[in-house]
């Protein structure tokens, strides 16, 4: 059998594991976090007044009309809603010079299902099967 010869002692660089840049590091991230801390307690405190929290308003106080105030997008959208079933569910001139009109869309879906209905049946008659 072979003799077996001792390995050297493992090499590493001398920036591996410095004491000094882990404290450095450690020092940076200690003083970021406190600066974060006094920016907070900066921000908290310029929002409260002489050093007393301001008192939180109630829920009425922040709508000018309470809870059942709209915003104007709701108020809107109800305009809108109302015009679009007036619309949907109305009678009204498209253009009198041409004789066009607008029905309710409830009537329009009727006349075309009869319109369909009658158009196979007149089908039908024309092309009768074997």
């Amino acid at each position: 059998m072979k003799e077996e010869t001792p390995m050297p002692p493992p090499r590493h660089e001398s920036t591996d594991a410095d004491p000094r840049v882990v404290a450095l590091i450690a020092g940076s991230l200690a003083v970021l976090v406190a600066m974060g801390l006094a920016v907070g307690l900066g921000l908290f405190g310029h929002r409260s007044h002489g050093g007393e929290l301001a008192p939180a308003k109630p829920a009425e106080a922040l709508f000018q009309n309470g809870p059942a105030a709209q915003t104007s997008v709701a108020q809107s959208w109800d305009e809108y809603e109302r015009d679009t079933r007036l619309h949907l569910e109305g009678y009204g001139w498209i253009d009198r010079k041409a004789g066009v009109v607008r029905i309710p869309i409830d009537r329009a879906i009727g006349l075309v299902a009869d319109g369909l209905q009658g158009a196979g049946s007149a089908e039908r008659e024309a092309n009768p099967g074997p």
